[in-house]
């Protein structure tokens, strides 16, 4: 009690939870093999933790001046136990409700943070707007669809869009991006699409006038709308793609301008694909992850180019595990590649590899190269990813695999990748080979893992016991990576004792958020958020201080933090979640980023 006592006027008091009152090696292939396709890893390593970005001021007092009217944007097409309740903005006026929204991200690889926003943005609802406040320059709606198509829904955008017709009409910002989004995804509806633009004169809107002639292939209107963009647009990079589409031959892949930010890039790309031209590796916009994921469904593409932008673009959530164990199928071996492929691995980590896996598991016949290849698979992952699409097309190959002795080595391994994508039982049953083999340090880090995926097992005893296993032997690093899983399971509900936390940090007690990266005025925000009930500020809040790094890259208490005050405003599903893709993170031994 004296340590405890000392360390309390050391460190400060406990963080309180609750309410307040890894870069890719290039391969060294042999001669005979394609040069791979160098795509940095994503998202990249959080190290130290970077500051959330952007801040978000903290509010006034609410209710500080009379309130007029709801916001007429407050539609949505989810209400009640579906959506965020029957009055998600209560106690949240307009003019602090929409810089929220703005600053929402959107390429997280978290699957449940995806999940969470999209619920947000579908939810029906609307802020109380300040009697005589003046209309801001963007409506509440617009915002909710721009935010939602470019976090990869153009389907629940549009639908949005649907019940919020005025929402459109004079913000262009949106409706480009629910047609980037459509044109990205190719389910563009063009008479809509064209429909949608009618009221802006920008030159994107002629621009897809011609992309959807060309695509009827009406070659009239095509000729006729391709003579009034050489005329305006003679430096377009546009117009040589839709020379092509007229008939024309392609221009050079390599004069191709692919900028993240450039005009048009979606339509741009959705020309390129109908028009049959490839876009070659060194020409990838790598910062635009939907991009990527255009490039990846392109055909003429090469399959390897197509590999490593589709994993990019999956690892954002922008493509499916079924989609990206198709362009992994597709990337062509070279001679004995696929004997050889743990020796590659040696040498490569990247999309390539990965593609070579799968395909040598597909061809593989004996039981046990099939164990030894599974587990390559899983090792492969990056911790980060595991709880996505780049974890769900390993979690595929494992799906061939039993969990029998024959596998015993692999059953950490596989528990804690199946847990990872909340596949429960599959994670049990190779769990369970996993002790039966005799707990060892690497089966003890599952404990805590299992804990916040099931709900279950949270008895001191078996918490004594885990900590009795994980803490032999172990270093700074697997401390600091315990004392990670003792916030998160606290977040949870598990009851960490004084005694615990003391022995894990040597004295220093639970770490604090002052180090964590986080903007304060966030950090208290939402704490005052959810201990006021107001459960659409406490996402928001929680949202933006989850950032597009995403729980698995955030330190843990950032993650506990955001989850123990989820969980105070009645959304214990998604805090869970969160905690289970952070846990699944840091739930080994290792150390490296990349395993």
């Amino acid at each position: 009690m004296a340590a405890a006592q000392v360390a309390a006027q050391a460190f400060g008091p406990p963080v309180r939870l609750t309410p307040d009152a890894a870069v890719e090696t290039p391969v060294q292939s042999r001669p005979s093999a394609p040069a791979p396709v160098i795509v940095p890893a994503y998202p990249p390593a959080v190290t130290p933790a970077p500051a959330v970005s952007p801040v978000v001021a903290r509010p006034a007092p609410v209710a500080r001046e009379p309130l007029g009217a709801p916001d007429p944007d407050g539609a949505g097409l989810l209400d009640g136990l579906q959506g965020l309740g029957g009055d998600p903005w209560r106690g949240l006026g307009r003019a602090e409700l929409l810089p929220l929204i703005a600053a929402l991200p959107v390429d997280t690889p978290s699957p449940t943070v995806k999940a969470l926003e999209r619920r947000l943005l579908l939810s029906a609802g609307s802020p109380a707007v300040a009697t005589g406040e003046a209309p801001p320059p963007r409506r509440l709606g617009a915002l909710r669809i721009e935010k939602l198509a470019r976090l990869g829904d153009p389907a629940g955008a549009a639908e949005l869009a649907g019940r919020l017709p005025a929402a459109l009409a004079a913000d262009e910002p949106a409706a480009r991006a629910l047609t980037d989004a459509e044109l990205v995804r190719g389910g563009l509806d063009c008479p809509r699409a064209l429909a949608r633009g009618k009221s802006f004169a920008s030159a994107y809107w002629a621009k897809l006038g011609l992309f959807c002639r060309a695509r009827a292939g009406d070659r009239a209107g095509t000729d006729e709308a391709l003579a009034v963009l050489r005329d305006s647009r003679r430096s377009d990079p546009f117009l040589p793609v839709a020379e092509a589409l007229a008939g024309a031959a392609p221009p050079p892949a390599r004069s191709l301008s692919l900028q993240a930010d450039a005009d048009g890039l979606a339509l741009l790309l959705a020309a390129l694909r109908i028009a049959r031209i490839g876009v070659p590796p060194d020409r990838l916009p790598l910062e635009s992850l939907p991009a990527l994921a255009a490039i990846a469904t392109n055909p003429a593409t090469d399959p390897a180019t197509r590999a490593a932008a589709g994993e990019r673009a999956a690892a954002a959530l922008f493509l499916d595990a079924r989609q990206l164990q198709d362009l992994y199928a597709q990337v062509p071996a070279v001679g004995d590649e696929l004997l050889r492929v743990r020796d590659i691995a040696r040498r490569d980590r990247g999309a390539r590899t990965r593609a070579l896996v799968h395909q040598a598991m597909a061809a593989a016949m004996d039981g046990r190269r099939r164990v030894g290849l599974a587990a390559l698979a899983v090792e492969l992952v990056d911790p980060r990813l595991r709880a996505g699409p780049v974890g769900g097309a390993a979690a595929g190959l494992l799906d061939g695999v039993s969990p029998t002795g024959d596998a015993v080595a692999l059953a950490p391994a596989a528990a804690r990748l199946y847990y990872a994508q909340g596949r429960l039982d599959q994670a049990r049953r190779w769990h369970d080979l996993a002790l039966r083999s005799g707990r060892s340090a690497d089966t003890a880090w599952l404990w805590p893992l299992a804990v916040v995926a099931t709900g279950q097992n949270r008895d001191p005893a078996a918490l004594t016991a885990w900590l009795g296993e994980a803490l032999r032997g172990a270093d700074t690093p697997a401390r600091n990576r315990i004392a990670g899983q003792l916030a998160l399971l606290q977040a949870t509900g598990v009851a960490i004792p004084d005694e615990a936390w003391m022995t894990v940090t040597d004295g220093a007690g639970p770490p604090s958020g002052n180090d964590a990266g986080v903007d304060p005025a966030l950090w208290q925000r939402l704490g005052d958020a959810a201990a006021g009930g107001r459960i659409g500020e406490t996402v928001a809040v929680a949202l933006i201080l989850l950032g597009e790094a995403g729980p698995a890259a955030l330190p843990p208490v950032v993650t506990a933090r955001v989850a123990a005050n989820l969980k105070a405003v009645g959304l214990e599903p998604d805090a869970r979640a969160l905690v289970r893709e952070a846990m699944a993170a840091i739930a080994g031994p290792a150390t490296s980023t990349t395993e």
